[in-house]
């Protein structure tokens, strides 16, 4: 089961937790949620720590709206497996992650 929580953050930033298994029938949800977030022009903290599973189709989402977003998105924390599938899928060179132990520079970031 998947779970995506949005929450204000700071000064004008946007928290968004992901957490579960993300696949084909919820990264409709996780598209929507960054589309809605990410345009307002406020940072986006993505945390992925929580994430125990990503499909091609979750990570390739999440590859693309990357891109599209770039200047908004953080991506940050990823659980071993978002970066196992990430490596699996080859999408390493689009995507950027922070990680730190304790969460403090990802929740600074901006």
């Amino acid at each position: 089961m998947a779970g995506i929580r949005v929450w204000e953050w700071g000064e004008g930033g946007v928290l968004v937790e992901l957490r579960g298994e993300f696949d084909q029938h919820i990264f409709g949800d996780l598209r929507e949620t960054l589309d809605e977030v990410a345009p307002l022009g406020r940072p986006v903290l993505v945390d992925l720590a929580r994430v125990t599973f990503l499909d091609v189709g979750a990570t390739r989402e999440l590859a693309v709206r990357s891109q599209l977003y770039a200047r908004q998105l953080i991506l940050c924390n990823p659980s071993w497996q978002v970066r196992a599938s990430v490596g699996a899928c080859g999408f390493g060179e689009w995507l950027a992650f922070r990680t730190d132990t304790d969460g403090s520079t990802c929740l600074q970031a901006s």
